[in-house]
């Protein structure tokens, strides 16, 4: 070979090997802004550089925390009516689980019969007249109405979904009350083990359907009763007693691979997990803790966390309304608070109240309610759906930190209102989302530093998020 030749092809070369670096070195971002003029819109790639100026977010794959099961929202009676029904079906479910065309939601958690979103009369599985204790009548026939249906839907759309299962109350023969409206759970051996042996149906019926149960909580925010619509109390000791000596040896006699969840309830309140997590006897069967919004603040788990650091933590529920309608407020609050705020702490999902609602805040069916609450989506009556800031603000997540990704460290800027959190999926590309939260005119520039490389960002608006991935 003459000496010109191989020296063109080494220059060829140099420059593939200049090109194939630039190209390694991009990065993807998706922007949306808190004046709702851009949402979840692919922005042109970011090159990687050497320092530039401002805050460095940094991030570091070696240091690794828990992994990720999934983002999403609740399948409520009154959303999976919805979306059974609507005409636009297959394209809503798409743009809420699809991985490509839509926010690929990867966790689903599901209403146990009945709650304040009812688009039927509430009910549970065994609506007996009597001390029905051998479960003669149980039955999850209503489900396949509508709400089994949708799940099969949504698990042939996203195969990665999982589901949590949720009561809102037992059937008001195992209450004090006898009625689904509020009241306290039977704390007498033979209701208990009747509703351990309720649940063991449940999930043997949805494995013959071919859904899967992936966690449990026992009880939907076991300190509230309200004669509105169906709820209980299970006091701590209760709850303890439940796990200790009946759904736990229950579950593992079943050899079932579903997780009991305690609590499922609000931030402010760790004395309860603490309580039922400090008997050992119920502690071995207990795989984690769930938490609301709806009082205390977003570090109050963390009590739990350290005390019990090998219990999984889920965030489970939180809702929109129209208490706020300001899409920069929501979407800064949520992203700062409960997908930042929660997976920081160690959750491994993030969760909203209602996949779906209408137009009227419902359908509601026998129950008062929230009356002014929001879905992820809205599906109005006269056709078609609006996606809501929810869906955004969930998307920023869902859409590209996949199942089985593992939180990684990331420097963030808390004093100056500019926070993160950073992932690496399965196939080791690395997500870091950005918030900047604070309110006015105030922008902020950042650089984000991944593997030596620099991704300089500027200008991003208040209340505006970012979602950089590096592939």
């Amino acid at each position: 070979m003459s000496i010109d030749r191989k020296s063109r092809l080494l220059t060829i070369c140099f420059v593939l090997q200049i090109f194939i670096s630039t190209v390694n070195s991009q990065a993807e971002v998706w922007l949306s802004t808190g004046d709702s003029l851009i949402k979840l819109v692919r922005q042109g790639d970011i090159g990687g550089s050497g320092p530039i100026g401002g805050n460095t977010i940094d991030v570091d794959r070696n240091q690794q925390f828990q992994d990720i099961k999934g983002f999403g929202a609740a399948l409520s009676n009154s959303a999976a009516f919805l979306l059974y029904n609507s005409p636009d079906r297959e394209a809503i479910l798409n743009d809420l689980f699809n991985t490509n065309t839509g926010i690929g939601l990867s966790y689903v958690r599901l209403v146990m019969g009945g709650s304040d979103f009812n688009a039927v009369s509430p009910y549970t599985y065994d609506d007996a007249t009597y001390e029905d204790f051998n479960l003669d009548q149980f039955s999850i026939a209503k489900d396949r109405d509508f709400v089994i249906p949708v799940l099969r839907d949504i698990i042939r759309i996203n195969p990665e979904v999982r589901i949590m299962a949720s009561p809102w109350s037992a059937p008001a023969w195992m209450k004090d009350s006898w009625t689904l409206y509020g009241g306290t759970i039977r704390s007498e051996s033979q209701y208990l083990a009747s509703y351990a042996e309720y649940f063991v149906r449940f999930i043997r019926d949805y494995q013959a359907e071919g859904i899967q149960i992936d966690t449990l909580t026992l009880q939907n925010e076991p300190e509230h009763s309200t004669g509105g619509y169906p709820t209980m109390l299970m006091p701590w000791d209760v709850q303890r007693d439940f796990i200790r000596y009946h759904v736990g040896p229950r579950f593992r006699q079943e050899g079932f691979s579903t997780q009991i969840i305690i609590w499922d309830h609000n931030w402010d309140a760790s004395w309860y997990p603490m309580n039922v997590l400090g008997d050992p006897e119920a502690n071995q069967y207990i795989g984690g803790t769930a938490w609301h919004c709806y009082g205390g603040n977003r570090y109050d788990p963390l009590t739990v966390n350290k005390a019990y650091p090998n219990k999984d933590m889920y965030f489970t529920e939180c809702s929109g309304g129209e208490w706020d309608t300001h899409f920069g407020s929501v979407l800064g609050w949520n992203t700062q608070n409960l997908f930042i705020g929660q997976t920081r702490i160690g959750s491994r999902t993030v969760l909203l109240w209602n996949l779906a609602l209408d137009e009227n805040h419902g359908p509601i069916v026998d129950v008062s309610g929230c009356t002014n609450c929001r879905g992820v989506v809205t599906i109005p009556s006269w056709g078609g759906h609006e996606k809501n800031v929810e869906y955004y603000s969930l998307g920023h997540f869902a859409k590209f930190v996949r199942p089985g990704a593992r939180r990684i460290w990331s420097a963030t800027y808390e004093a100056e209102e500019l926070e993160s959190v950073a992932y690496q999926n399965p196939d080791n590309s690395v997500v870091v989302v950005v918030a900047n939260v604070a309110w006015g005119e105030t922008t902020k520039t950042f650089q984000v530093l991944i593997d030596g490389v620099y991704y300089y960002y500027q200008n991003l608006p208040s209340r505006s998020v970012i979602t950089l991935i590096k592939r």
